[in-house]
């Protein structure tokens, strides 16, 4: 009972200070991995739908859903239980229908996001020497050349 008590404390304590770059590491790449997988499994879904439409019985389609809906769980339960021991956060999965089940527009988003960061950090860096430069001018010696 002691044990439990103590390991209890401890976990707690853990996740108090946060979770390793490694354990943010991981959790980000199943995060990424679950998302793929997803978006793989709705286009499978269709290709599945449009075959039994031409009346087709596309069996080895179903063993590839059922396949990657098992590596879905798998990673989905990976997700929980790094959530719950280092309480983090697992973003919801792509809904179908939406830009986020689009590969490209998500490679588009996290390319502009990168490129936005980029353009802040410019921007800070212009602003620093504008007034660097704006401070190393002499007004008074300005305004006396005015008059």
């Amino acid at each position: 009972m002691l044990t439990l008590v103590l390991a209890g404390t401890c976990s707690s304590v853990m996740a108090a200070d946060g979770p390793p770059k490694e354990v943010k590491s991981e959790f980000h790449q199943n995060v990424f991995k679950r998302d793929r997988l997803v978006r793989e499994l709705a286009t499978l879904d269709s290709k599945a739908a449009d075959a039994v439409a031409a009346g087709q019985k596309p069996i080895d389609m179903h063993s590839h859903q059922v396949e990657m809906q098992d590596q879905i769980d798998l990673l989905q339960l990976r997700l929980e239980t790094m959530s719950i021991r280092w309480n983090m956060t697992i973003p919801n999965p792509p809904k179908p229908g939406t830009d986020s089940m689009n590969e490209s527009v998500v490679t588009a988003q996290k390319v502009e996001s990168v490129f936005q960061d980029g353009r802040v950090r410019t921007d800070d860096v212009l602003n620093d020497r504008c007034n660097q430069m704006l401070a190393s001018i002499d007004y008074e010696s300005f305004l006396r050349r005015s008059e």
